[in-house]
This record gives structure tokens, sequence and C-alpha cells, in this order.
């Protein structure tokens, strides 16, 4: 068989890069208020994804020195996993249980509301 010339050859398709997550990262699913989960949303495209809104929302809660007060009435909950750094969800956790009473749907109400402060104490 004669060898191909180079016009002749299929074209080489270069591979994408797709862009793996750090070693860090977990994947978590939580149940979260619907209200919590659309203003998530809303204002993620301003921290390039929802995952980078939740990592900001829990340092800024972990500086806070009155920490918001629980809401009374959270509404219907939705399940959402996102992808978020180790240090993130422990900090979910631990807030969980030493100020929310161990319902992490209060911690992300509260981290909505970080977000949304305008002056941090």
């Amino acid at each position: 068989m004669k060898a191909l010339k180079p016009w002749e050859r299929p074209k080489s398709r270069k591979k994408k890069k797709s862009k793996k997550p750090s070693p860090s990262d977990v994947s978590k699913r939580y149940s979260l208020p619907l209200s919590v989960v659309e203003e998530i949303k809303k204002v993620a495209p301003d921290y390039r994804s929802q995952g980078r809104v939740l990592q900001v929302a829990t340092e800024l809660l972990v500086r806070m020195d009155p920490l918001p007060a629980p809401d009374p009435e959270p509404g219907e909950k939705t399940r959402m996993t996102y992808r978020i750094p180790q240090r993130t969800a422990n900090i979910i956790e631990e807030l969980a249980k030493s100020s929310y009473n161990n319902d992490r749907s209060q911690v992300f109400s509260a981290c909505v509301k970080a977000i949304k402060a305008k002056k941090i104490n």
C-alpha cells in the first residue's frame, strides 16, 4: 500500500483539555431551601461558579462576629450537589454542629445572608 500524502491524510483533531477538579475538591449533596438555591444561582456569575459562592460565603461566616440568626421557616426544600473544597465542606459541618442545631440548610441560609451583607463586622 502506498503512503498517503499530507493533504490526503485525515486531519488530526486536537484533544480538548478538560478542567479536572483538584484533589482537595469534593462533591457534596445537600437539602436546601429553594429560595437559597435560587439566590446562589443568581450571584454565581459574579464568583464564576456556585461552588465558589459557597466557598466565599463560608469564609465570610467564619469571620463574622455575631453569626446570622437561623431562619424560623426554611420553606420548600430541594437537593443540590456542589463541588466544593474539602475545607468548605468541613466548615459547613462545623457551623451546623456548633451554631445551627445540626441543620446544614440553616448554614446555607446564613451563607446567603453573608453574601448579601453590605458591611461585615
